[in-house]
């Protein structure tokens, strides 16, 4: 049928008008018996320390728990639990208990500990801001701390109280733009000092009582952990710097306040950590340093004062469950991607296996829109129902596609831009709004630009700064656009909540809408309500919620739940009579006046592509993944989409034979940590991973339901690309940064998240870093009965609550610093030890500073036949520029990193390969993260087993991929090279095979050819 008139029978069809799915299979965990594991640290990456006054005990704060370590004594016994988090202890001056920052509760709180008795700690202060760096007062009746309780860092105080007496509120003490942290009291109680940090470096302050806070130190250094010495002349710090080449440099420094000199009390080289030194009645101060605890003294060499921390980690076992990847039976489809709702409230539009769908939902029909390889996403209806346009990439060009339902013609409009996402109409049919790239920002999947398009005009203009991009809703006047964006609770640390704004599109005035303080909200949608006022359905909590807005977009009453379970994606018909929204494998339709839900889930199945062909792959030399050396002249019989088997060359085969004797053959490459896209993705991305050899993707973190469509349609054929191993959402605390993260506010909330995982049938579970211990417990609980792993940045007290995976060797962690890396990139005896002990997994994504490296060292990367056709110059030009923040000093980092990841591989640790894609293109990051590895001594088969076997462990699919050996899936790659001796001819990819069926590198990249 001509395109015009397929169009117009889809569009009559609905004109005229206007799930069932299987649950996934879960290993059993009846079997809770568990291994115990003792482990000795000695050494602790970014470990404080607080010293008694009254008798020289020390209070260790060691990967987030206390340890009490008596005077003179090595040993140490543990005061707190996992859950308790608790870092940067400080005693009373009577040295009777002790003042820490603790997570217990979800923020980080003051809680006051008795570390000789045994009891329990007592919170101090409780609710939704973070106290950190509490600080007694000599006199012990003031505690001073930083906190967001105002809107930036500023500093407070609390009155300790006495015995069970609870302390009175916080005063505020400071009333700053910016934001303030690191008090100190002066001994004599001549007021306190504090430090201010910005991009620019570090001031010190001192504030007098009944004075104006006077600027001590302007420095381009960045400082922390400022200290009174006792007889407050002078003030300590840590001050981290960099050399002329950009390496990091820390020191421990003492700044006099008489001649306002900085004077470095530590040798170059030294590793700092950034908390403050102990200054004993001798004159000597104990911090910490290099992986130990340290006393510098002003007439004797630093002394080391070791310390020993004896752990016991319990990991129960659980199976894993197995994935089908053999049966070509009808499944499911999951899928179904931004449904977005018709006017009249009669028909859904959506996305799903690459194509564009609607569903006719009083007739039951399901009419398919487009059908191309074209990655058709996004629909949007206009105001009179008589449009329905979607963002394509068609013809490798971003455009916005247009269907007019009353003559079935389609047109599009190109953009000379690299991404486009969520158009939406304006009530009068003659603008369009949509995100679009940032100029010079490569991080199309990150951020985006708020944009107006005129129809009539042809202009385009900007609204609002750059954001992550998000769906997008028009008032029914036309004078505001409504969105959610990150509203941050400071700019020292980067998290925040989501909230909606509204926009005007006249003045460019914004305004943020929070109809529940510290709750993050997810898609939104609007709707007029007849009188001039709006209502705005919106996701939190994990339920549907809304919340009535005026004319001027300005809240009215208190918002209401209109679905008390889990509700995502929601999308208002335009007189809002009507609600649609998935909630899992399900989709629902509300009708707001009865309250009356129905299930209007299309019956979709798709079914996994197994070729039936039987072939031999002919190789020169084959790595097979699990050996260090080649085989030689070696037949890969390959049987549908499985090998057959794997042996000497049978010149007298009958089989179809593809000759690649003069080649080398490895298994498919693994890419264990790219997000892939949360809110757009291309044709073109998929066969860029497999033209890079790249046949499996690990996404730790998109939209659940974008992950589903995307794992689908590669799956099925449908388009060309790798396999996908999906988490969804990461479940995160209260308190996100990235739009992919969805803030768990209870524990309801968090068992509907987890119900959503099940019924998509995630593949893992990633957790984010201001989730509560206590909820990563449940997590990890409910994920193993499943039969998946989980994974996060943490390494302890993760690993102690059976999380199988660690993410990235740094990483954003809650606290301001890392507990696996230090600010100059090394690490310490106790990462180590617990990865190896506890056999958890890692996947270090060291490309991640390490990219400013691929720059000059491996200048290479980006004149490839891959990269030119792909990407291109421009795309080089981009990345080098904005990856520029890293600074020059990345190859200090890297080399850092290097030391921990060759100890790790030679010592027989779970090691894979991965990115944080997009900070490096997709497919290219990879192969950089191959050369640094390289870059480190790491040897070609240890390399190559990271980037195969081990990364198929990780993923939980090692029983199926990762080696070629016979019954394994048929996933390889063909190299024209030798990467044993040198890992960057691993780009000299001739073809690859994915699922039994070759790909030539022209297949890949010129398929229009």
């Amino acid at each position: 049928m001509p395109l015009g008139r397929r169009y117009a029978a889809v569009a009559a069809c609905l004109l005229a008008a206007c799930s069932n799915v299987a649950e996934p299979a879960r290993g059993a965990l009846e079997n809770t018996e568990a291994a115990t594991t003792s482990i000795l640290l000695t050494e602790g990456t970014n470990l404080a320390v607080a010293v008694s006054p009254v008798n020289g005990d020390k209070v260790i704060a060691l990967q987030a728990a206390l340890y009490l370590q008596k005077a003179g004594e090595k040993s140490t016994r543990a005061l707190t639990d996992w859950d308790d988090d608790a870092w940067e202890p400080s005693f009373h001056p009577g040295g009777g208990h002790i003042v820490y920052g603790g997570y217990r509760e979800g923020t980080f709180d003051l809680w006051k500990l008795n570390p000789y008795d045994g009891s329990k700690p007592v919170p101090l202060t409780r609710g939704a801001f973070d106290d950190r760096e509490p600080q007694y007062s000599a006199d012990g009746q003031r505690i001073i701390f930083s906190s967001d309780r105002s809107g930036s860092y500023d500093l407070w105080q609390l009155h300790s109280g006495e015995g069970d007496t609870p302390p009175a509120e916080p005063e505020q003490l400071t009333f700053l733009d910016t934001d303030a942290h690191s008090p100190t009291w002066h001994p004599d109680g001549n007021g306190f000092a504090y430090l201010v940090t910005d991009r620019g470096g570090s001031a010190i302050y001192w504030q007098r009582p009944d004075a104006d806070a006077e600027l001590l130190l302007q420095s381009r250094s960045r400082f922390s952990g400022l200290r009174f010495l006792p007889a407050g002349t002078a003030l300590s710090l840590r001050t981290l710097d960099r050399d002329p080449a950009g390496n990091a440099l820390s020191s421990l420094s003492l700044f006099d306040l008489a001649t306002k000199t900085l004077t470095p009390l530590t040798p170059s080289g030294a590793d700092v950590f950034p908390f403050g030194a102990q200054w004993q009645p001798d004159g000597s101060a104990v911090f910490t340093a290099d992986g130990q605890i340290q006393r510098w003294s002003p007439d004797a060499p630093i002394q080391l004062e070791p310390f020993t921390v004896d752990i016991a980690i319990e990991r129960p076992a659980y199976a894993r469950k197995q994935r089908d990847y053999d049966s070509a039976a009808p499944r499911p489809v999951l899928g179904i991607s931004y449904p977005t709702l018709s006017p009249d409230g009669g028909a859904l539009a959506f996305t799903a296996l690459g194509d564009l769908y609607l569903w006719d939902i009083e007739r039951q029909k399901l009419s398919q829109i487009t059908d191309d390889p074209a990655a058709d996403q996004t629909p949007v209806w206009s105001r009179d129902g008589k449009r329905l346009s979607w963002i394509s990439d068609k013809d490798d060009r971003y455009a916005i596609w247009t269907l007019d339902l009353a003559i079935g013609t389609i047109e599009s409009i190109v953009f000379e831009k690299k991404f486009i996402s969520f158009p939406a109409w304006s009530p009068c049919g003659s603008k369009l709004a949509f995100f679009t790239d940032v100029p010079a920002n490569p991080l199309l999947h990150v951020v985006g630009q708020l944009s107006i398009y005129d129809l009539e005009t042809g202009e385009l203009s900007a609204v609002l700064a750059p954001m992550p991009p998000q769906p997008i809703n028009w008032s029914a006047d036309g004078r505001y656009l409504v969105t959610t964006r990150l509203k941050p609770y400071s700019q020292r640390f980067r998290e925040g909540i989501y909230a909606i704004v509204a926009a005007n599109v006249d003045t460019g005035e914004a305004h943020d809408i929070v109809p529940t303080p510290h709750r993050s909200i997810t898609h939104a949608t609007l709707a007029p309500r007849g009188d001039g006022s709006h209502q705005v359905a919106y996701s939190q909590n994990g339920v549907l919620n809304l919340q009535v807005l005026d004319g001027d977009m300005r809240p009215v009453g208190a918002p209401q739940v209109l679905v008390d379970a889990l509700a995502d994606m929601p999308s208002f018909s335009h007189s809002g009579e009507y609600l649609a929204y998935l909630a899992g494998d399900q989709l629902f339709r509300l009708h707001l006046l009865t309250g009356q839900q129905e299930e209007i889930s299309p019956s979709m199945t798709w079914r996994r592509d197994v070729p039936d062909r039987r072939w031999v792959l002919r190789a020169g030399r084959v790595f097979d993944g699990t050996s260090e050396s080649y085989a030689e002249d070696v037949d890969i019989t390959i049987n549908g989409h499985r090998i057959q088997s794997v042996g000497p060359i049978d010149t007298a085969t009958a089989l179809p034979v593809l000759d690649a004797s003069d080649s080398t053959v490895i298994p498919g490459l693994f890419e264990s940590h790219a997000h892939i896209g949360d809110h757009n993705h291309s044709e073109q991305q998929g066969r860029a991973w497999l033209a890079y050899g790249i046949t499996s993707v690990r996404d730790p973190g998109s939209n659940p339901y974008l992950a589903n469509e995307r794992r689908e349609a590669w799956a099925s054929g449908r388009r060309i690309g790798p396999r996908t191993f999906i988490t969804g959402h990461n479940i995160d605390g209260n308190r996100v940064y990235y739009a992919v993260a969805e803030g768990i506010a209870s524990d309801a909330h968090l068992e509907k998240a987890l119900q959503r995982s099940r019924a998509l049938d995630v593949d893992f579970i990633k957790t984010y870093v201001r989730l509560s211990d206590r909820r990563q417990r449940r997590i990890v609980d409910f994920a193993h009965r499943m039969g998946v792993p989980v994974t996060s940045h943490e390494l302890l007290p993760a690993a102690a609550y059976g999380v199988d995976y660690v993410e990235h060797f740094t990483g954003t962690s809650r606290r301001g610093f890392t507990t696996k890396i230090s600010e100059l990139g090394r690490s310490y005896q106790d990462v180590a030890a617990v990865l190896l002990e506890t056999g958890m997994g890692i996947v270090p994504t060291m490309v991640v500073p390490g990219v400013v490296l691929t720059f000059t060292e491996q200048n290479d990367l980006y004149s490839t036949e891959q990269f030119n056709a792909l990407y291109g110059e421009a795309a080089k030009k981009n990345y080098q520029d904005f990856m520029a923040f890293f600074g020059p000093g990345s190859g200090g980092y890297v080399d850092a990193y290097g030391e921990l990841l060759s100890e790790l591989v030679a010592r027989g640790a779970l090691v894979g390969t991965g990115t944080d894609s997009p900070f490096t293109p997709f497919g290219t990051g990879l192969h950089a993260e191959l050369l640094l590895y390289q870059r480190e001594g790491l040897k070609g088969y240890q390399i190559l087993q990271a980037a195969t076997l081990q990364s198929a462990r990780i993923a939980g699919a090692d029983r199926d991929l990762g080696s070629i050996e016979a019954g394994k899936l048929a996933d390889m790659v063909i190299i024209n090279g030798d990467p044993l001796a040198d890992i960057s001819e691993v780009t000299n990819i001739r073809g690859t095979v994915k699922n039994g069926r070759y790909y030539s590198l022209a297949d890949l990249l010129y398929p229009s050819h």
